[in-house]
């Protein structure tokens, strides 16, 4: 088959990227004409297999890698390994789990001289290898890495000493005979041999980039039907015309030396435009008894990774949820171990990721983003790196590899096909960047996966910025709907007539109050109502509200009959008798953003109806409102809140304050006084809030409160010694 009738082609789609295959091969067989013709029966094959073994039993070898862990005493997630010629897949491992296992990883070698083999770059970087072991007839030969042939993915290497009783491999020129290919490997933990038809006639066309490629047998021996040696194929595809060159001696190499030297020259590029970034959040007011809400979920400080671009701006990789972007107070970029302050750009809308403008330029020239669909650089060689932040440090490993899959992922965008909890890059050699594993944006929490997304993705999400996951000037704001709710089971969901709409419980919340005012009541919403889904503006499909994933507020479980019995050391401890604004629920709203427009799904009566809402911040609630210490009585009180006043069942002209929080052993406590009970009068003043609280307690030596407990109300005497 000469050139011109290869590039007859016709289109197919496969590995992410449009491709061409020759017409002239058969759809049937998966061979060409000429191929049918010459078919080699079963035990032709079977008979060649022997001889092949026998014949090259002496030139081929194992090459065991020996890892060693970082000074972390862990290892990369990224893994190693090389293309398997029985199955056609890399045979890929984590150097973790090998070290986990104390082995080492295994892959065929052949022997170019007594003291030269070739092998698999299985993509281990130097500093990650404790040692190499060429194994012949039981025998081992610590060994080095001498050279690096990138087009075809292998390495050569050298043995300390001669292998004893090996035959080195001799080329033959090829012919028109009859081709096989011949391999062993271990698959699946068996040790095999096979012998299959050779042809190099399968080629493909990317078309985005136009480059064209040859199908190939990976860690094969191409011989003719008598068993004379023709070249070795290393990966499963070459670039047209390289499939004539199978001679490992004419290989373009790459000494260890200079391999070594490229890759320090991109380590110290990464290091001058990859910071740690350390962001900071104004802190949360966190209540008494409020700590079921706050525990793992207000952070103050998120520690990230920034990647200077080209206009010196910084792409920060972290996701904050526009509550959390909402309290964002700083942005500081470590450089040479000093801070820089940057100044917030923007967020990513659909990614956990943001941009900032740091106050002055920091070194480094700057990544470039690649300008370009990634499908056209299938087949490239490429830099992978690991990166992991540690507060004020970096920790990252680099390995080359290529790009031999390609998905299809969000909106369409081909990406790499890895995901992973770490944070991961892809260079091209010369340093742009082709695409990096970010979070998406979720209305639930994603569990802290990485997704990949490519470069053209990153240049369209950097011009169309989430304008409402913004910060916010002022004190924290909650978003919220005015509801107190709990989760569906199968009974509730039958007695409302709901079954099938909620998968018999699953799905929905059922409503048991709504907030005066609220937005919920502005809607329309009622008791008993179920919250099945919602839809921010934008989504494509609502989310269904799972009742497993909220906490409900248990407002029927406060102990007022027996408070007299809690001892004071405990009086921390005890959760407030009203609902927090910082539920599940309002937490969600959050993840969503303030501002946001959203359908919410709601089933009443058994009929599905759906009410438009702009999520809204709630007004200050006892978890946000100011609150005052006295210390000669040893309280905390704030202001009368929503919530506070709809439990006690309040009208709006009625005044007082609320004890916040009691220090044990304080002269409030000794008066007995206790949390969440109300302060309406001081010396038979009437107190309306705070502001007159302070006013009338401000210079006294002796106090007499008048304190609410639910419906009943007391005098309490506290001597305060001058207020001292």
């Amino acid at each position: 088959m000469n050139r011109k009738q290869l590039l007859a082609f016709t289109v197919l789609i496969s590995a992410g990227a449009l491709f061409a295959v020759p017409e002239t091969v058969s759809a049937a067989s998966g061979k060409t004409p000429a191929d049918q013709k010459t078919a080699v029966s079963s035990a032709e094959l079977s008979k060649l297999n022997k001889k092949l073994l026998d014949e090259f039993a002496r030139s081929l070898v194992d090459v065991e890698y020996f890892f060693r862990p970082d000074e972390n005493a862990d290892r990369t997630e990224i893994a190693v390994g090389y293309a398997c010629p029985a199955c056609n897949r890399m045979h890929n491992e984590n150097p973790e789990a090998i070290l986990a296992d104390q082995r080492p990883f295994r892959v065929p070698g052949y022997a170019l001289s007594a003291t030269e083999f070739l092998s698999s770059d299985i993509t281990a970087m130097p500093d990650w290898v404790k040692s190499i072991d060429v194994v012949f007839n039981g025998k081992r030969y610590p060994a080095k890495i001498t050279a690096y042939y990138p087009e075809h993915r292998s390495v050569k290497l050298r043995t300390e000493q001669p292998v004893a009783g090996i035959v080195p491999l001799t080329f033959q020129k090829e012919g028109k005979e009859k081709k096989f290919a011949f391999f062993r490997v271990e698959e699946g933990g068996t040790r095999i041999a096979s012998v299959r038809p050779y042809s190099n006639t399968g080629i493909v066309r990317n078309l985005a980039s136009g480059k064209e490629y040859v199908n190939m047998p990976p860690n094969s021996l191409i011989v003719n039907e008598k068993g004379g040696l023709l070249g070795i194929s290393m990966k499963n595809s070459l670039p047209f015309g390289m499939e004539r060159n199978l001679n490992p001696q004419n290989w373009k190499q790459l000494p260890a030396g200079e391999f070594a030297k490229q890759l320090a020259d991109f380590n110290a590029m990464l290091k001058q435009n990859i910071y740690p970034v350390r962001i900071r959040l104004k802190p949360v007011k966190q209540a008494s008894g409020t700590r079921r809400y706050l525990r793992g979920k207000m952070r103050n400080e998120v520690d990230a990774f920034g990647i200077k671009l080209e206009n010196g701006h910084i792409l920060v990789a972290a996701t904050l949820t526009p509550a959390e972007t909402a309290r964002l107070s700083g942005i500081l970029v470590t450089v040479d171990g000093k801070s820089v302050p940057a100044r917030f750009e923007g967020t990513l809308r659909h990614f956990g990721a943001l941009t900032a403008v740091p106050e002055k330029p920091l070194p480094g020239k700057g990544i470039r983003i690649y300008n370009g669909p990634l499908a056209k650089e299938f087949g490239t060689d490429v830099y992978i790196v690991q990166l992991k932040s540690f507060g004020r440090n970096l920790d990252m490993d680099v390995l080359t590899d290529e790009i031999r899959v390609l998905l299809t992922g969000f909106r369409g965008f081909q990406v790499p096909p890895f995901t992973s909890r770490s944070n991961m890059l892809v260079f091209k050699t010369d340093g742009e960047l082709l695409s990096l594993l970010l979070e998406r944006r979720r209305i639930r929490q994603a569990g802290g996966i990485k997704y990949p997304v490519s470069a053209d993705m990153l240049r369209e999400q950097l011009k169309d910025f989430d304008r409402s996951n913004v910060p916010r000037k002022g004190d924290e704001q909650i978003a919220w709907l005015g509801i107190e709710f709990q989760k569906l089971d199968p009974a509730l969901a039958r007695a409302k007539n709901a079954a099938e709409l909620t998968a018999d419980g699953r799905y929905g919340l059922l409503i048991l109050s709504v907030y005066p005012d609220s937005p919920a009541a502005k809607l329309g919403l009622k008791d008993g109502d179920i919250l099945i889904s919602i839809t921010p503006e934008g989504a494509v499909k609502p989310e269904r509200l799972e009742g497993g994933l909220f906490r409900a507020n248990r407002l029927d479980r406060f102990p007022w009959a027996r408070y007299d019995e809690i001892p004071q050391q405990y009086y921390s401890e005890i959760p407030a008798p009203w609902g927090s604004t910082r539920n599940d629920f309002n937490e969600m709203l959050g993840r969503i953003g303030l501002g946001t427009k959203v359908r919410l799904g709601v089933v009443r009566n058994g009929a599905f109806q759906e009410y438009n809402l702009k999520i809204s911040a709630a007004p200050p609630s006892f978890d946000t409102t100011e609150k005052f210490t006295d210390e000669p009585l040893g309280i905390t009180v704030c202001d009368l809140t929503y919530e506070v006043r709809n439990y006690f069942q309040m009208s709006t002209p009625e005044g007082g304050i609320l004890v916040a929080k009691v220090r044990p052993g304080g002269r409030a406590a000794v008066a007995g006084i206790k949390p969440y009970e109300l302060i309406i009068s001081v010396n038979g003043k009437p107190v309306s809030d705070l502001k007159e609280f302070k006013k009338l307690v401000a210079g006294q030596k002796e106090l007499r409160l008048g304190v609410r407990r639910l419906a009943v109300t007391r005098i309490v005497t506290v001597k305060l010694d001058n207020g001292k």
